[in-house]
């Protein structure tokens, strides 16, 4: 009987904390901040360091791309034109320039910390496109 409700008092405890957890996360200011856009049809997409960013694209098959890797929770290379954005990052993939791949050069490649950080550099780099290696963690339409 004692042993029965030390498991159940752990079993809820454990519970609460992850629900706490999830909850910090979800209502964390920079979230939104991360995750600001401009139409009602955007994704967030998490990068291979753990930092989120939304992208929008006006590509239908882009798009439709973009739902399978949530639905699949498949990992590819998400990237575009940066422009200047007034969210937490200071920067988007500009929507009509949304690309998703398998391979890219690696010279575009970064993570979203490192674009934010040297912004300047990732803006006028040759490739003109930079990508993130992320899953897509949440779509709205």
């Amino acid at each position: 009987m004692n042993r029965t409700l030390v498991v159940a008092a752990v079993v809820t405890l454990v519970f609460v904390l992850i629900i706490f957890s999830a909850l910090t996360y979800w209502s964390n200011s920079d979230y939104s901040s991360k995750t600001k856009h401009e139409t009602s049809r955007w994704a967030a997409i998490v990068d291979s360091k753990n930092d989120v960013i939304s992208v929008e694209t006006s590509d239908n098959n882009v798009w439709e791309t973009i739902k399978s890797l949530h639905q699949n929770q498949t990992e590819m290379w998400i990237g575009g034109v940066l422009e200047e954005y007034d969210n937490y990052w200071g920067f988007r993939f500009r929507p009509d320039s949304i690309v998703i791949a398998e391979i890219t050069i690696e010279g575009a490649q970064a993570n979203i910390k490192a674009v934010s950080e040297d912004l300047n550099y990732w803006m006028n780099t040759w490739a003109k496109q930079v990508y993130v290696f992320a899953k897509v963690s949440e779509i709205n339409e």
